[in-house]
């Protein structure tokens, strides 16, 4: 059996050029890059820029065994690279994406999650 691959979805205190997603991460690369410092309120890198985590608005973590960029929405667009990244998330968090687990809660506590 494959490994999940972990990916990040992020809102930053309405900044677009900081939100964003993170896709293949292993759990141990989620832990150590995102959760442990964001837990402790400590600055993490996301997408080569550095956050802090009281910024934060919205953290969505989902799995998969595929590729994220592999993943398709059910209109069969992609959804490493769609435009618009709260629709794809929309389609996540509602199921609607094949293959994909969302697993915040396993991580995160509610407050954390936004």
């Amino acid at each position: 059996m494959p490994s999940p691959k972990y990916h990040i979805y992020l809102e930053y205190d309405g900044e677009i050029a900081k939100s964003g997603m993170r896709f293949n991460l292993s759990a141990e690369e989620l832990d150590r890059t995102f959760l442990t410092p964001f837990k402790v309120g400590k600055p993490f890198w996301f997408l080569g820029k550095l956050l802090e985590p009281e910024k934060v608005r919205k953290t969505v973590i989902f799995w998969s065994y595929e590729d994220g960029g592999a993943l398709v929405l059910p209109n069969r667009e992609m959804v490493a690279g769609h435009k618009d990244k709260k629709f794809v998330m929309e389609k996540i968090c509602a199921g609607k994406v094949k293959g994909v687990t969302v697993c915040t809660e396993k991580f995160l506590a509610r407050t954390e999650t936004g």
